[in-house]
């Protein structure tokens, strides 16, 4: 199972250190020498934490969405989400961008959804929600609200008895605020927090994360057994995970070659992983399926990684029934099959050989399709997934428009070359700027494997 990691100490040294370097020429045309937030802009972007728009401006006073803070937070901590992080909310898209940061940071308690359940990824963060997302992803401890502090959250706005006060109080004590243009007498928690803003939040929680690291350091004087600590941690990290119970409860991540065929039991309703390496590019049919009386589903996931755990190149299982289904063409590599159950404590079996593919079955064999071109095809009986791909070279705005979108599972993916740090992903019959770089399109059955279903795709400019 691969976990976030955490940038080291002198890591943020390096990252934290770039503006030392001698400034020339303003980063961005609307962010001149002299802006209010130019250095924390331009310091992040050399740390790669934000990026600018594709038409070469960083726009600073555009509203940040809750999903797009959250990628922020853990570029700039070193975070890497779990890519096996899903189906956390109901209105986190499924395969979306945003997917592996909110699921992950919902795993791990930094946030949570509202009270009718959801997430609402593209609502704009509030100023005291990001200090919140802030205080919980970097794992600053909060102050406690005494006589003696209490006049630092004086505001006219802001309520002594208010769930965000504690974390009002912290940014202020470790320096993440003020930020420029946040002064006087109000503080407008309710406020949507601005690109620009966010930089200058984030920039300033990196210092005092550093400033903390310091002064720990310098406390402890035992930078040695810091790094022995780092190396500990790392080696429990990359241990085997793999473990069965005389039950034939299966937990972790097991090591397999193709083909395998496999059974257990679930742990409750924790998911179980099955690694194996592609060689050579190949077709291969994967089957997962809950044992004849259990109760519920079982979903899975293909995943592609690559060296930091995240993966671009990933497939959604077709489920019918008690069984789940994956056919797909891959590339050479590492993969990770999770497959996960809706019931907790149920027995499953899973087969994974060699397939033959139809010529269009993945990422590899994707078919090239053209602005304002349509195409007509059919999902054949058994066939699963038809897939597509095309490239921009320059910002653009369309509409991948599907037909029958309530009888058609229809994905967008946007591969490493695409910039999303401040955008919503893609998603068909809805119209998208769409940055440059290469995209692919999914489009999959609903129906019984044994229908056939006609669709018709078009990149309409």
């Amino acid at each position: 199972m691969y976990r976030p990691r955490t940038v080291t100490f002198s890591a943020l040294v390096v990252a934290l250190s770039v503006a030392t370097v001698a400034k020339a020429a303003s980063v961005f045309p609307d962010v001149p020498q002299g802006h209010l937030f130019q250095e924390s802009v331009e310091e992040l972007v050399r740390a790669q934490v934000v990026n600018g728009n594709p038409d070469g401006t960083f726009r600073p006073d555009d509203n940040v969405n809750r999903a797009a803070m959250l990628k922020m937070l853990y570029r700039a901590k070193g975070k890497i989400p779990d890519p096996l992080s899903v189906r956390c909310f109901p209105d986190v898209v499924i395969g979306s961008w945003y997917e592996p940061f909110v699921c992950d940071a919902a795993a791990r308690k930094y946030v949570n959804g509202y009270a009718d359940g959801t997430f609402r990824p593209s609502d704009p963060v509030n100023r005291v929600e990001a200090l919140k997302m802030i205080m919980t992803v970097f794992g600053i401890p909060l102050e406690v609200m005494t006589d003696d502090n209490r006049e630092i959250v004086n505001f006219a706005d802001v309520s002594l008895s208010a769930w965000y006060t504690q974390y009002l109080l912290t940014a202020y004590n470790t320096q993440i605020l003020p930020v420029p243009g946040q002064t006087g007498a109000y503080f407008f928690p309710d406020k949507p927090l601005s690109r620009g803003e966010s930089a200058a939040y984030i920039y300033n929680a990196l210092h005092a994360d550093l400033n903390a690291a310091r002064t720990q350091a310098q406390k402890s004087s035992v930078s040695s057994q810091e790094s022995t600590s780092y190396s500990s941690q790392t080696a429990q990290q990359t241990s085997s995970e793999e473990s069965s119970s005389d039950d034939g409860t299966v937990t972790g991540v097991m090591e397999e070659s193709l083909p395998f065929d496999r059974s257990g039991k679930f742990a409750a309703k924790q998911p179980v992983s099955y690694k194996f390496n592609v060689s050579t590019a190949k077709a291969v049919d994967i089957e997962a399926s809950l044992q004849s009386g259990q109760p519920g589903q079982i979903t899975c996931r293909l995943y592609l990684l690559d060296e930091s755990g995240f993966s671009d190149e990933y497939f959604l299982g077709y489920q019918e029934g008690e069984k789940c289904y994956i056919r797909a063409t891959l590339n050479p590599g590492m993969y990770q099959l999770q497959l996960q159950p809706s019931q907790k404590d149920t027995t499953f079996t899973v087969n994974a050989e060699e397939g033959v593919g139809d010529g269009n079955d993945g990422f590899r064999n994707a078919r090239s399709i053209a602005a304002n071109a349509e195409r007509q095809d059919v999902l054949g009986a058994s066939d699963i997934e038809d897939w597509y791909t095309f490239s921009l070279t320059s910002q653009q705005r369309m509409t991948v428009e599907v037909a029958n979108p309530t009888e058609l599972r229809c994905i967008v993916y946007a591969m490493n070359d695409v910039d999303l740090a401040s955008f919503s992903g893609p998603q068909c019959n809805q119209s998208f700027l769409f940055p440059p770089g290469t995209y692919y399109i999914a489009i999959g059955r609903k129906a019984p494997l044994s229908a056939l279903q006609t669709y018709t795709i078009k990149l309409d400019k």
